[in-house]
Parts: structure tokens; sequence; C-alpha cells
């Protein structure tokens, strides 16, 4: 993985610590997480005006992967107010960013999309992911499979799937682009389909607004208080993800950008501590060492 794509996903790490943090603060809801992708999409509207990538010239591919990404973030969204409803930042933060890695990982081995994994950076994967199932226990000697069978596990698992889902897609999306105009640089695909995207996705979180009275109560009553948190949090999610797709440009393995985008688990989980006043374990401690050293090990891969 180039030095570029590394950096890329530490300044997008603490980014999507940051927003995480504002969303569990606050109330998490549908129009919530509408507002953030409302202003990511308003943020990024100029691309469409400039890029010469023909948008609505892209062959059918694209779209049907434009389409599995959004309904894929819609369903992370759903799963995401949920745990953060029921269950502590410090402890889902490691766990709904720990899952997609297998996930991601596996999926592009069966599907043979990127360069073949080798053992050393399947084994620092297998370390982050072991770090980040031991952080959730409030003791070494809870560990147990019951623990993980219940209605958190499983609202945690739906945000797993819908990241898993949107990384694949996304990255799926720009290869379709790269292929069909091969000489525009790469941060101008990213900044196109990231536009594009935007305007999909919100544009989905407002339909589906449209359908539920307690959403429309609640953005009704945003806009009365003139929240600015969903907009400060849109802001960051904007640049976050902005920054991955560039990331995706530049590894062999859309997974590695799952793998150091683990990083953001040691803010998030200080972030919990710090502005949340959630309770530090050494579980969470040790959690974090190996996701570190999980980190080290797929770096020197």
């Amino acid at each position: 993985m180039s030095i570029i794509a590394f950096v890329l996903i530490v300044v997008s790490a603490v980014l999507h610590a940051s927003w995480n943090l504002m969303a569990k603060k606050s109330t998490m809801t549908v129009p919530f997480y509408a507002i953030i992708c409302t202003t990511s999409a308003l943020l990024w509207l100029h691309v469409q005006f400039w890029t010469p990538i023909p948008v609505l010239d892209l062959p059918g591919p694209f779209w049907l992967y434009l389409a599995g990404s959004i309904a894929s973030d819609v369903t992370y969204c759903f799963g995401l107010l949920l745990v953060y409803r029921t269950m502590e930042m410090s402890t889902v933060y490691p766990v709904m960013r720990s899952l997609p890695l297998l996930m991601t990982a596996l999926l592009t081995a069966v599907l043979g999309w990127g360069a073949p994994l080798t053992p050393v950076a399947l084994a620092g994967m297998g370390v982050v992911f072991c770090g980040c199932m031991i952080m959730p226990l409030k003791k070494f000697g809870d560990f147990s499979l019951k623990n993980y069978l219940n209605w958190n596990f499983l609202f945690t698992m739906i945000v797993a799937l819908g990241t898993t889902g949107y990384t694949i897609f996304d990255s799926q999306s720009q290869s379709v682009i790269r292929a069909a105009f091969p000489d525009i640089s790469k941060p101008v695909v990213s900044l196109t389909y990231y536009s594009t995207r935007g305007i999909a996705l919100s544009s989905t979180l407002w339909l589906l607004i449209l359908f539920r009275s307690a959403d429309r109560a609640a953005v009704a009553e945003y806009w009365k208080k003139r929240s600015i948190m969903p907009v400060l949090a849109g802001l960051a999610a904007s640049l976050c993800y902005v920054l991955v797709l560039i990331a995706m440009n530049y590894v062999t393995n859309v997974s590695f950008v799952q793998a150091f985008r683990q990083i953001g688990l040691v803010l998030g989980m200080a972030g919990g501590f710090i502005f949340l006043k959630e309770k530090c374990t050494l579980t969470k401690i040790v959690g974090i060492i190996l996701i570190l050293s999980g980190l080290a090990i797929t770096i020197i891969r």
C-alpha cells in the first residue's frame, strides 16, 4: 500500500470518528443522517459542473454498482441509529468497524477483485478483528458466544453489512469510470463519483422520510432549533469518505482500505471516554493494543 493511501486513510479515520461522536452525542435518526448526506451532496455539487466525465453517459454496470452502494448505505444508516440508541460508542464503534474488515476480505477473495491477500496480511487483519471483538467485554471472563448472540449484535451486523456493501460497490463503481475514461486523473474520478453518489443517496433518504411521519416531525424540530450538529457532522463525513474514495485508487486490494481505517477505533474509543464519559476497561485497552499490532503486521506484509 502506498504512503499516499496511508496518509489519506489516517486523516479519514480522524474525521470518521469525529462525525460518529457527533451522531452518538446527538439523537441519531434518519433525518439526522439525511442532513449529513445532504450537506455532503451540496458541498460537492460543483463537481457536476466542471468534471470532464459525462456522468449520464456512464455504462450500465456503473449504475448497478451505484444502486448497490446506495442500498448498502441506507442499510448502514438504519443499523447505526439502532446501535447508537442501545450501546456505548466505545463499545460498538470498534465492533461495527472491525466486522467489515473480514467481510470485505472474504468477498473480494471469493469474487476475485483486486490482488490476492498474502497470509501475513490476512494474519494482521485477523489480529485486528480479535482485538475489536475483545473490546465490548467488561472483563475477559465474560467471553462467551451468548454475549454476541443478541439484538445489539444483530444491529451491529447490519451496520457491518452496510459498510461492507458500499465499500465494495464504491470501489467497483470507480473501476468502471476509470475503464471508460482512462485518461482522467484518479482524484477527479473519485470526486465525480462521490458527487454523483451524494446526490443519489440524499435523494433516496429524503424520499424515505416522506413516508414516515415521525421522521417528518424530526426534520421540523431540527429546523425549529436551527441545529447545526448534523451539518457539522456532514462536513466531517463528506471529507472523510472523499479521502477514502481517493485512497481506493492507490491500493491493490480494497480490503487494505478497510484495514487501515481501523486506526479511527482508537480515536472513537477515546472520544467515548472523554466526551461521553464512558467507562475505560482493561479489555478495551488490550483490544486497542491488538488492533495496533494487527495494523503493524499488515503494513509489513
